[in-house]
Formats: C-alpha cells, sequence, structure tokens
C-alpha cells in the first residue's frame, strides 16, 4: 500500500466522482480509461501512411538525427 497527496481541489474532484467507490478503485478505473483512450487515439493513425512514405519518413527522421548528433 502506498500514499499519494494531492491538493484539496483534487481531492474534491475526485470525491465529487467516486459515486460509493472507494480512491483506489476510482483511480485504477480512471487510469484505465486513459490507456484505452490513449490506445484508440494511437490506433487512428495506422495504416494512415503506406510503406514506401513510411520508409522515407524514417530516412528523413535518421538523416536529421546524424545531422544532430542524436541516436539513430
Amino acid at each position: 500500500m502506498k500514499s499519494i497527496m494531492v491538493t484539496d481541489q483534487t481531492y474534491e474532484k475526485l470525491a465529487s466522482i467516486k459515486s460509493g467507490k472507494s480512491f483506489t478503485e476510482l483511480l485504477s478505473e480512471l487510469v484505465d480509461s486513459l490507456k484505452k483512450t490513449r490506445t484508440r487515439d494511437i490506433l487512428k493513425f495506422a495504416g494512415i501512411i503506406d510503406e514506401k512514405e513510411a520508409e522515407e519518413l524514417y530516412a528523413s527522421v535518421a538523416r536529421t538525427r546524424r545531422n544532430f548528433g542524436a541516436r539513430t
């Protein structure tokens, strides 16, 4: 078990939506929901460019990284 600190304002926001759930349950549900939303948002972009465009983009990024001394 861990303790976390939140501002009074954040506590009030969480308390207003917990509807009889524990804060642990509420936070777990919020995190799960956020993960699903992020995955869904990322998947929107799947397949929007073809393989040739992807290779060109990858090469461009690699060139830019080399030019700035970043990892490739």
